[in-house]
């Protein structure tokens, strides 16, 4: 009999703890209310936290989404002699080391023409292209030098000097000549990055020293340091 008495009682305690857990369980967070708001965004709108300019990319029931754009990001490369760089849509050649004045810094990008499928030769370090001026195949054939053939194809090469501080559109970007030295071409070019910053319902957002509560309201965020 003592036995049963004693598993009853406790099976009773295993109940009330099960229904002290389901208590605390349900306790709901607080309820935010902000009466006025000192800020209030809608999706779109231009938001300013701690002097960054924020777009209002995405507001829901209770979640925002915030973009800033740092302009501040320079990515650098560098060039040196007989590299090939795309400029708009040709290829360049630079170089060689010779037209590359230290004086002056300035130097000089050559156009890089396609020579196309035909049978070249090189004598005494010159490049020939070699043409059959007859249609008999047994028939001795010419040779042009490279360059001259490149010219009656396509015209004169198109050359472009260049010199610190200018700007060309190098690889679809507008690219910043910056350092000419030592035989070596510094570019730069801008390299915007977008950050984001995710909100939620009740949290605390720090701007130039205040810290404000986050509420959402008609698919509007709202910031209020006096909740």
């Amino acid at each position: 009999m003592q036995r049963r008495t004693a598993a009853i009682y406790a099976a009773l305690l295993l109940l009330l703890a099960a229904g002290s857990y389901a208590t605390i369980g349900a306790v709901e967070a607080p309820v935010i209310t902000i009466t006025n708001p000192e800020y209030s965004y809608a999706s779109g709108d231009q938001a300013t936290l701690n002097n960054k300019a924020y777009t209002v990319s995405a507001v829901t029931s209770d979640f925002a989404e915030l973009e800033w754009i740092d302009e501040s990001i320079v990515k650098t490369e560098t060039w040196e002699a007989d590299d090939t760089i795309k400029i708009g849509e040709s290829d360049f050649l630079i170089g060689p080391l010779s037209t590359v004045d230290s004086m002056t810094s300035t130097f000089i990008l050559t156009e890089v023409r396609p020579i196309g499928d035909v049978e070249t030769v090189t004598v005494n370090s010159q490049t020939y292209v070699i043409l059959q001026t007859d249609s008999n195949t047994s028939s001795e054939p010419s040779l042009l030098l490279k360059e001259d053939y490149l010219t009656d194809k396509y015209g004169p090469a198109t050359q472009i000097e260049l010199s610190i501080g200018d700007i060309i559109e190098y690889d679809s970007k507008p690219t910043l000549i910056a350092d000419v030295s030592d035989q070596i071409i510094t570019v730069s070019w801008s390299s915007p990055k977008t950050n984001t910053l995710a909100i939620s319902e009740g949290d605390i957002i720090d701007s130039n020293g205040i810290s404000y509560v986050a509420h959402f309201e008609n698919y509007m965020l709202h910031l209020s340091s006096d909740v």
